[in-house]
């Protein structure tokens, strides 16, 4: 019995290797050359011989043949723990069907993929190398593996995570999706691709029909049927997709990074060809530009590997000369002046503002001495003047981008704020609403320090002539830039003296439950937290505890990313990503934020990749909108190195974290608690790396910060650097 099943193994395999051979000789040259008896040959040419038949006995024949090899699953078939449905598609090596659970342990649809009957044994293993390469690809916008198995005729199956979606180039046309979206999918496309070559997988087969966008904008890529491990020799790898192979693909070389950039580079192509509105002439040639380098024949003349055609895509949506163009002197003096249009706006509108604004303080002070009236008129003017300063200097994406030196207004606000102290030294009532504006723009540059000085002068001024009427914005914006700072407890103050002043109801009622779901998390008390916020949402007619929430307003999205971080401060860190995925606008300003809470709440659940993807994107975002040396940067590095450190990739953590203090020290936050916390990650990245000596300096100057602010910082902060400093200098 065993020698029969050996027999009938060796007849199928020899069978189904010589259905790929081209001809009939072919075959037979195969056959002699194999270790097959006299019988077993002859039984394989039967079975050749019946496969080239057409005759009306060639069903019975294929039945028989079939029945050697297996049979094909139909829907309501069940292979383990999976049931057929129906099937989603054909190809050259399998059949897919859409499979749900059958044994009850849960509900769930999934992608089934069988082997198709009659490959050669190459073919097979190909097929079983696909689901091993889909099993060590872990990727947001990789189609999961989720199970495995044989049929009971011992051929292969794969079960993958089910896109409800259509290929790429289709769902842009459907949605007519603008130029700057349709970059957006295909950099995310990038990052999968990156991730697979950064595992040595190289995809072999990019085209619009494997990568599938779903109702929500979500990107999968598919399909790793023909995918090659990069320095491996493999036999019967081929097949590829006319139209996005490249040259040498075709050609039957072996499969290189190269081969991947070249069909990005067709895929781009595809994007552009229908685009909803036309091209500037300048535009149109930067994106041909880019096409034709990832598609060059010669594969050292594309680009050399993903990430650098992802970031030329970057640097065409920031306007900013693209690499495929070269570093020609009037095109990249074009490109600057296309970005920096604001600058030199800004620029004329601060130095008119300026003398508009010495102006007005010298008429507030004559006027004020001829009589009261004149006092309240000259009052009104001044607030009408601040206010076009406010205009000028206060639009976070035409200003913020800017560093303050280039334009010195950071001089004319210091020279201004001097003259508000001198020339109304005596008149509280008219300094106060100045101060506050004066604070909202420093805020807009970045200096958060130095914003809150004025904040709390403005506050001391209006308390001292009995008005409590602008009291709730400027503690609003007060407790917003003391958080920011790290200084929890002296917001905490503020906020109580808030309550007092402001008699709140209504609207005020939210925004102080807003702010103290912000800040005592900061203060270990997340659950306190979570009680204000949630009162909050439920007057607002949000239940944060719905599974599927509708498209959230600005200042909800705000709300849910405050609750997000409560949840994450409370250790509960699949909801905080809940939460923060809900809050996220990737377009807002405060995307940085977003990202970067996500991260934190994926990195505490283990998911590495994933948590180093959002702090790019979260970097990314805050060097888009606020430019590349600012406060709310340092906010966004620091957790960044410390998911880097936690990752175990301690170079690159110190690296990020010494950019954090930079963007401290630019934003005037140096020597404030949170900047101390910075400095503590860094003094345990460099301990990590041996640099003992790095350490302990970066460790003194964390505790000497601390303690800088001890009576108004964090506590919590406080006594975490004391302990690691403690444990370092024993020699833990």
């Amino acid at each position: 019995m065993a020698d029969a099943t050996l027999s009938h193994a060796r007849i199928k395999a020899q069978f189904m290797a010589a259905l790929e051979l081209p001809d009939r000789q072919a075959q037979q040259a195969a056959l002699q050359a194999s270790d097959l008896s006299e019988q077993e040959r002859a039984e394989v040419l039967d079975l050749l011989a019946a496969s080239a038949r057409t005759t009306h006995f060639a069903a019975p024949i294929a039945h028989a043949a079939t029945q050697w090899l297996g049979h094909e699953f139909q829907p309501g078939e069940q292979l383990g723990a999976w049931r057929l449905v129906r099937p989603l598609g054909e190809g050259g090596m399998g059949r897919v069907f859409l499979a749900e659970r059958a044994d009850g342990a849960y509900q769930q649809q999934a992608a089934l993929k069988l082997v198709r009957l009659g490959l050669s044994p190459d073919a097979v293993a190909r097929f079983a190398r696909e689901r091993q390469i889909l099993a060590g690809l872990e990727h947001p916008h990789i189609a999961r593996l989720l199970d495995g198995g044989q049929t009971p005729e011992g051929w292969p199956f794969l079960v993958m995570e089910y896109v409800d979606g259509e290929p790429i180039d289709r769902w842009c046309a459907r949605h007519a999706l603008p130029l700057d979206d349709r970059l957006a999918l295909l950099q995310t496309l990038c990052e999968a691709v990156a991730h697979a070559h950064r595992q040595l997988v190289i995809h072999c087969d990019l085209k619009p029909g494997n990568v599938l966008v779903d109702r929500h904008g979500r990107l999968r890529l598919l399909d790793f049927g023909i995918a090659h491990i990069e320095g491996q020799q493999e036999s019967g790898a081929g097949g590829h997709t006319p139209g996005y192979a490249s040259p040498e693909q075709a050609a039957g070389q072996a499969p290189t990074v190269a081969g991947d950039v070249y069909s990005l580079g067709c895929l781009l192509a595809t994007l552009l060809a229908d685009l909803p509105r036309p091209l500037r002439r300048g535009r149109r040639a930067e994106l041909q530009a880019i096409v034709a380098r990832a598609t060059a024949l010669r594969p050292e003349d594309r680009y050399g590997d993903v990430g650098s055609l992802q970031r030329d895509l970057q640097r065409f949506r920031l306007q900013q000369p693209v690499r495929a163009l070269g570093r020609r002197r009037l095109y990249v003096a074009a490109k600057l002046l296309q970005r920096r249009w604001p600058w030199w706006l800004a620029a004329t509108a601060a130095l008119t503002a300026a003398g508009l604004f010495t102006w007005q303080l010298a008429l507030e002070r004559d006027r004020a001495r001829a009589a009261e009236l004149q006092a309240q008129e000259e009052a009104r003017t001044a607030r009408e003047v601040t206010d076009f300063l406010v205009n000028m200097f206060g639009d976070a994406d035409a200003y913020a981008r800017a560093r303050a030196s280039e334009l010195r207004a950071l001089t004319l606000l210091e020279r201004g704020h001097e003259r508000l102290q001198r020339d109304l030294a005596d008149r509280p009532r008219q300094r106060a609403p100045l101060l506050f504006k004066l604070g909202l723009v420093l805020e807009n540059v970045g200096q958060t320090a130095r914003a809150a000085e004025l904040f709390r002068e403005a506050i001391a001024d209006y308390q001292q002539v009995g008005d409590a009427a602008p009291l709730p914005e400027l503690y609003n914006a007060y407790v917003s830039v003391l958080n920011r700072l790290g200084r929890y407890r002296e917001a905490l103050r503020a906020i109580e003296a808030w309550q007092r002043a402001a008699a709140p109801e209504g609207e005020r009622v939210a925004h102080i439950d807003n702010a103290f779901g912000l800040v005592l998390p900061n203060l270990g008390e997340p659950e306190r937290a979570r009680t204000h916020l949630q009162r909050l949402l439920a007057s607002q007619g949000q239940d944060p505890a719905q599974p599927d929430l509708p498209r959230l307003t600005t200042r909800s999205s705000v709300y849910f990313a405050n609750l997000a971080l409560a949840e994450l401060a409370a250790g509960r860190a699949t909801e905080a990503e809940r939460l923060a995925r809900v809050s996220l606008d990737p377009a807002h300003a405060s995307a940085f934020r977003r990202h970067g809470i996500l991260g934190l709440a994926l990195m505490d659940q283990g998911r590495t990749d994933e948590a180093l993807a959002q702090m790019r994107l979260g970097d990314a975002a805050a060097v888009r909108h606020f430019g590349e040396l600012t406060g709310n940067r340092h906010r966004v590095l620091r957790d960044y190195g410390w998911v880097l450190l936690r990752a175990g990739q301690t170079v690159e953590a110190i690296r990020q974290l010494r950019l954090a203090l930079q963007c401290a020290e630019e934003s005037g936050e140096a020597g404030h608690p949170l900047a101390a916390q910075t400095q503590l990650r860094l003094a345990q990245a460099l301990a990590a790396s041996g640099d003992r000596a790095g350490a302990r300096a970066a460790f003194d100057t964390a505790l000497r910060w601390a303690q800088a602010h001890e009576a108004d910082g964090d506590p919590l902060g406080l006594a975490r650097i004391r302990t690691a400093r403690e444990g370092f200098l024993r020699g833990g």
